[in-house]
């Protein structure tokens, strides 16, 4: 003989909670029969004609808004009335395995038939949020499984215990939990009801500590990505103008003899360039379009390369102590960005104790079993980089890796440091988080994925100082015409013929009219119109024999790393600003390929 179904009669228009929705296509919740209502009224009419063990409403529901109080408890004269969240029943999905498992999270009153106060306690242990229920007197009278959980204290200990919240009823208030040294966010309502047949309160507690730690990680990571859009075009920009300094300078510095007086100042310009070039790489790194040379990586024998490099730039009055896991596991990462990195967090820690402490840097295996810290669950390698100093700010801490953000005073930094370690740790796949106390100091923690195979690349050949040894023909397609100028100068001092064109279309219209008139293609990425790779798509297919060469201070088309080589759709790519020698080698390189192709 079966037993009964356990009878639900649902109130409102809303989806029915997941866990007592029906199994299958035309089938039932096993164990529950299931009716659902769209009115109070409706709900009045199926109780005269038979009974149920549990009423459900909706908390969203306008049946639930509109009801008053004499309409709860003239159902729950029948059966027990719960309130239900459709958006904790979505968010959990199909948590909770006491009872009957329902996704509840407030109750209004219960009921008074013999059986209703057994059903009534086996639902509100169910339900996976803490309920707490106090008497006029304040004094708990009943609480749940997920409340002594939530507040690590014997259930037997909290009754009798006098407890109020400022919250009126129908309000949502926001609260912290302290249990030990963990803080948990909550959000509390607080409802009327009836407990042992007097006025009570029940107040429902929801933990949204995970929630909002998602809340925030997804607002920080939009946020990110569009400062990292910014940033991005802002070094397109700069770099085209560094193209030209460095073009221009060199050219001077070509002029001048040893003993010019004008030589000093050049070199100078060319060291400012540099510099400029340099934060453009950084800004890079931080939106992610800095082109990566990916490696088998060992953090801790990295580490040790740089403990010389510490005691450079580190003062005397900086103890400095690394630990290394035995056995740590190795990563996947571009070697001298995982360096830049380090030392990024380095110098952060240096100008964080102006007076003087301890910086401590720890690598070690980390296995995450479940889905945390934004991060899936797997294996890790975490690099801990710790200090003693000052200490971060909180409200500066949201911040701390927005690019041109600083804690520094003016001209003591660019802001860009700890945004090109967000961008570096991203890049390779991994998070980094902060936890900073003022007067105590401050910690970054790295994780990047364990690497589970082998990539081997060649280093990158240092460039040749070559010059043109034929007078080819190029045709440059640069749409910044301060840019173009100057490449296309600097490639006519070097022996070679320089026809410039402003876009794609441009290019296109004058290869139809001579098709013979060009050895090689040297064009941007970015450009309006027809940008450089849609040109090198066109091109594959009227001139398939023709050498095509990209050159870019930023792209959204993936650059990848090939034997040393920068490679945007299979073309090889020089990234801006260049030096001479760096582009006469890069064109060199591509002429000698061309002409033993034709030899072979």
């Amino acid at each position: 003989m079966h037993a009964s179904p356990y009878r639900v009669l649902v109130i409102g228009g809303e989806s029915v909670p997941v866990l007592l929705a029906p199994a299958g296509e035309g089938g039932s919740r096993a164990g529950v029969d299931l009716s659902q209502v769209a009115t109070i009224a409706e709900a009045r009419s199926k109780l005269e004609t038979g009974s149920y063990d549990t009423i459900l409403m909706s908390l969203t529901s306008s049946q639930a808004v509109a009801a008053l109080p004499e309409d709860l408890h003239a159902l729950a004269s029948a059966s027990p009335v719960l309130l239900y969240n459709p958006a904790a029943a979505d968010a959990r999905g199909k948590a909770g395995a006491a009872g009957l498992g329902l996704p509840l999270v407030a109750s209004a009153t219960h009921a008074s038939q013999a059986e209703g106060p057994r059903h009534f306690g086996q639902l509100l242990e169910a339900v996976p949020d803490a309920l707490i229920v106090t008497n006029q007197a304040n004094e708990v009278a009943f609480v749940n499984r997920a409340a002594h959980e939530l507040f690590g204290k014997a259930r037997d200990d909290f009754i009798g215990e006098r407890v109020s919240f400022a919250v009126r009823e129908g309000e949502i208030s926001e609260i912290e939990v302290y249990r030990g040294k963990d803080v948990r966010r909550c959000e509390l309502r607080v409802s009327r009801c009836e407990w042992e047949g007097a006025p009570a309160q029940l107040h429902l507690i929801q933990d949204v500590t995970e929630q909002k730690r998602l809340n925030e990680e997804l607002r920080q990571s939009q946020k990110m990505e569009a400062v990292g859009v910014l940033a991005g075009g802002i070094a397109h920009d700069f770099n085209n103008l560094l193209v030209v300094m460095m073009v221009y300078a060199e050219m001077l510095r070509e002029e001048c003899q040893g003993d010019d007086p004008r030589l000093p100042d050049v070199m100078e310009l060319i060291k400012a360039v540099d510099r400029g070039r340099d934060l453009t790489r950084q800004l890079l790194a931080f939106s992610r379009k800095q082109p990566a040379t990916l490696t088998l990586l060992d953090l801790g024998t990295t580490l040790s390369d740089l403990q010389k490099m510490f005691s450079r730039l580190l003062p005397s009055n900086i103890e400095i102590s690394t630990a290394v896991e035995e056995q740590s596991w190795p990563v996947i990462a571009d070697r001298v960005q995982i360096e830049q990195l380090i030392m990024n967090l380095a110098l952060n820690a240096r100008d964080a104790m102006p007076s003087g402490g301890r910086l401590t840097i720890v690598v070690a295996n980390r296995t995450i079993q479940r889905s945390d810290e934004g991060m899936e669950a797997g294996d890790y390698v975490m690099m801990t980089v710790s200090d003693t100093g000052t200490g971060i700010p909180p409200e500066d801490l949201e911040h701390i890796f927005d690019p041109f953000f600083t804690t520094k005073v003016r001209g003591g930094g660019t802001g860009l440091g700890l945004a090109t370690c967000y961008g570096i740790v991203k890049q390779a796949g991994g998070s980094i988080a902060v936890r900073s106390t003022i007067g105590e100091g401050t910690s970054f923690v790295v994780l990047l994925p364990r690497a589970n195979e082998t990539i081997q690349t060649k280093a990158a050949p240092a460039p040749l100082v070559r010059e043109a040894r034929g007078g080819e023909r190029i045709l440059l397609v640069e749409d910044n015409s301060l840019a173009q100028r100057a490449t296309a100068s600097m490639l006519q001092r070097a022996g070679y013929s320089v026809r410039s064109t402003s876009n794609g279309e441009e290019a296109l219209r004058f290869l139809h009219h001579h098709a013979d008139a060009v050895d090689l293609v040297l064009s941007d990425v970015v450009m309006p119109l027809l940008s450089g790779p849609e040109l090198a798509r066109q091109l594959a297919v009227s001139h398939p024999d023709l050498p095509i060469l990209f050159m870019t201070g930023y792209s959204n088309d993936p650059i990848i790393a090939d034997a040393g080589e920068h490679r945007i759709g299979g073309r090889p790519t020089i990234m801006k600003p260049f030096k001479r020698e760096e582009l006469l080698a890069f064109i060199g390189d591509a002429i000698d390929r061309k002409r033993g192709a034709e030899a072979g």
